[in-house]
């Protein structure tokens, strides 16, 4: 569907016009896109006129997962369920509010080996915190 375009196209800001030229729409076709993307959350007009996509529609165009686990919010796309379950156990042991974002595109690490890096990060940190230096 050429207005699914749209949303691929607004990583970063563009005008109508630049838009248009992408994605191909007619002017009343991307119209309803937006005004339907903007009146779901997943796209919104800046000041200057141009369309940004937001992070809910980040999440949509991602098709990021996210759930509950041990009073943790989180959100997670491009690892199957027991990847994330790995990495979910270590990090359940963690007692304070932390963020972590993991982006694995320049490198190609497996992603057991990712798991064991992470894992590794994650107990150094709490070893440091907790004043028990390895």
């Amino acid at each position: 569907m050429k207005s699914d375009k749209v949303l691929e196209n607004l990583i970063l800001p563009k005008s109508f016009t630049e838009l248009k030229e992408i994605t191909g729409l007619s002017d009343a076709g991307l119209y309803k896109a937006l005004k339907k993307f903007t009146e779901e959350g997943l796209v919104q007009k800046m000041e200057d006129g141009r369309y940004v996509i937001t992070e809910e529609g980040l999440r949509r165009l991602r098709n990021i997962k996210g759930r509950y686990f041990s009073g943790m919010w989180v959100e997670y796309y491009g690892l199957d369920e027991d990847k994330v379950n790995e990495v979910l156990k270590v990090l359940s042991n963690v007692n304070r509010e932390f963020y972590i974002k993991v982006q694995r595109k320049p490198l190609n690490l497996t992603e057991d080996l990712l798991m064991i890096v992470l894992a590794s990060i994650i107990e150094d940190e709490l070893s440091r915190k907790e004043g028990n230096p390895k």
